[in-house]
């Protein structure tokens, strides 16, 4: 039966080889950044700065991504998907190869602004493209194998980056992260297509022509979550819009601020953990999210998006409350596994709620928007957690946290609004 399943994934793959390229270039990319993850907050503290400061480094990151989400959809559409994604690995490339040369904490903080710039103008690229892509039937699969290509490389990088770390120094995972851009963009260089005029007949996964003509759903239902001539303004308007960039804001607060800042550092100043252990830790929470994200795809396509988010929410604030109160490393392993069901079970689902709720034609805007937002989670989240860290402790600062992701999961239930389903043809 597994073979079977395997077999199949393999099958839909091949009915469209850009997917498969975008997710091996994105999977390329993510381990470059999940190279560095381990060892930013001990090379950060290396030059002896607060733990404030640690998310202050965290979150130029976010803010150098936030910056470049929506110039990244207005280059997407005038020049196309295709050169966004060349371009940004060199520029993160660039970044990465110049943080490892770095001689204090603002020359660092610098070198990661580039970074994160590089990273807004990929990931949005990358996004859009899955988008034009997508149908509405497999638009939450998609997504997954957009994210699992993702935490394919965020995963795996972190163990990488652990030994990396260890036997050639705190500095030598940021070289290596350069030189994996570098190949990240020759790789889409000569392998991707364009798809901006993507036709009917390339969606993903369409097996004929009633299924590509049919693959969203007409203006009529668009119009009940949206304006056909989406601009910011009236996509901050929409409470659906809202809600849902709300759960993807939760997910990029718990990710940056609780997975890559927090477990490093309470790891290592609280278990005593070495580098190679914490990338143990932060690849145990990759993986199980990547196997959730194809799971949790599935689940939100067959019957809904908000079973499936919902709990999603309420799996990250038991990852969250779990490690307020760790004190050993097997307790530290389990909580980075609800970690990874619960980032899996929310964040393909919300990518597709959002794409359901807005026309094909609006794509490139809305994801930006939509990004921006989340990306908002990834500035403030290290530095309000490392904020009430050094002011309260480890674990004031994650319970608080805790409460805030179990309200968020109330107020999405209670008032997001599920996109209608619509039969298979």
């Amino acid at each position: 039966m597994k073979m079977t399943g395997l077999n199949a994934l393999v099958s839909r793959l091949r009915q469209n080889a850009t997917i498969v390229i975008l997710c091996t270039s994105v999977a390329v990319m993510m381990m470059g950044t999940g190279l560095v993850t381990p060892v930013l907050p001990q090379f950060a503290r290396s030059f002896n700065v607060s733990i404030t400061m640690v998310g202050l480094l965290v979150t130029a990151f976010g803010v150098a991504r936030i910056a470049g989400d929506i110039p990244a959809g207005r280059l997407a559409e005038r020049l196309g998907r295709r050169p966004v994604i060349i371009i940004s690995p060199l520029v993160i490339a660039a970044g990465a190869f110049a943080a490892g040369l770095a001689t204090n904490f603002w020359q660092l903080t610098i070198f990661r602004l580039v970074q994160g710039f590089g990273s807004a103008l990929f990931t949005t690229a990358a996004m859009i493209i899955t988008a034009d892509l997508s149908t509405h039937d497999n638009r939450a699969r998609l997504m997954g194998y957009y994210l699992g290509s993702v935490l394919i490389g965020t995963g795996l990088g972190p163990t990488f980056g652990g030994f990396i770390a260890q036997f050639f120094g705190l500095r030598a995972p940021f070289f290596a992260f350069a030189l994996l851009s570098a190949a990240a963009s020759v790789w889409a260089y000569f392998q991707l297509k364009e798809t901006r005029l993507v036709v009917s007949s390339e969606k993903v996964l369409a097996t004929g022509p009633a299924v590509a003509e049919q693959a969203d759903p007409p203006a009529s239902v668009h119009s009940r979550h949206s304006n056909p001539s989406l601009g910011a303004t009236q996509l901050l308007r929409n409470p659906n819009f809202i809600l849902i960039a709300a759960i993807t804001f939760s997910v990029f607060f718990t990710r940056t601020g609780a997975l890559y800042q927090m477990v490093p550092l309470l790891a290592s100043e609280r278990l005593g953990a070495n580098a190679s252990r914490i990338g143990l830790a932060l690849t145990v929470a990759g993986i199980v999210n990547l196997l959730t994200l194809q799971v949790s795809g599935r689940l939100s396509d067959h019957f809904g998006r908000k079973i499936v988010l919902v709990p999603g929410c309420l799996t990250m604030a038991a990852f969250v409350g779990l490690l307020a109160i760790t004190y050993d490393y097997q307790l530290l392993l389990i909580a980075c596994v609800l970690d990874g069901l619960g980032i899996g079970m929310s964040s393909g689902p919300a990518s597709a709620y959002m794409t359901d709720i807005v026309p094909r034609e609006q794509y490139a805007k809305s994801i930006s928007v939509y990004r921006t937002i989340g990306d908002a989670g990834m500035v403030i989240g290290p530095i309000i957690l490392g904020w009430f860290t050094d002011l309260r402790g480890f674990t004031f600062a994650l319970l608080l946290w805790t409460g805030g992701l179990v309200l968020m999961a109330i107020v999405f239930q209670l008032f997001a609004v599920e996109p209608p389903r619509r039969k298979s043809v």
